[in-house]
């Protein structure tokens, strides 16, 4: 009985082993995430793992042109179109990452130009992150409890839908990928 209940902690602890932004309240999935990425891969993603064990559910319902799972998580503005923030030049956001199991790795968080995908300013770099060889007496508490400021974008992020806050963790020795994106206007 014993091994049956530590397996079966085991096994939940393995499920539960992602990360996400929980404040400010990030991108969730919904039905233009389901119809870009297809069902398989987005109750993947609804439950909270990896990226790369998204991809391995990848079918023909699939919309490469659409889901992007490696920018943003696959999830869509679409979705959530009521859940733009506003933060002008200088404006600190703190920031609460739920963190369930550490996979050494690195990560940052940028703001990222969603319509070419790529980052346009770099916020924070962690060169090591959710290190498992420390204990949780010693884990950083600035890996999941911290603040940017938003710099001087100029004209680029005014519109809604243009840019987001993107947090992005990769876990090296896992090889998973975990991400969340805060969308927001500067005007």
């Amino acid at each position: 009985m014993y091994g049956i209940v530590v397996s079966l902690a085991l096994l939940v602890g393995s499920a539960l082993g992602h990360g996400m932004v929980s404040s400010p309240t990030p991108r969730a999935l919904g039905p233009a995430a389901q119809e870009a990425c297809g069902t398989a891969v987005y109750n993947v993603l609804k439950s909270g793992t990896s990226i790369e064990n998204a991809v391995k559910k990848i079918d023909s319902a699939y919309d490469a042109t659409a889901c992007h799972l490696f920018f943003c998580r696959g999830t869509q503005f679409e979705d959530n179109l009521s859940n733009t923030r506003v933060y002008k030049t200088g404006t600190v956001v703190p920031f609460t990452v739920d963190m369930e199991a550490h996979h050494t790795g690195y990560a940052n968080v940028s703001v990222v130009d969603l319509a070419a995908q790529v980052p346009i300013a770099r916020l924070f770099t962690w060169p090591v992150y959710a290190n498992d060889s420390l204990g949780p007496a010693n884990w950083p508490k600035n890996e999941t409890s911290f603040s940017v400021t938003i710099p001087d974008l100029g004209t680029k992020c005014e519109e809604a839908g243009a840019c987001a806050i993107q947090w992005w963790w990769y876990g090296t020795k896992v090889d998973q990928t975990y991400e969340s994106c805060v969308d927001f206007t500067t005007k």
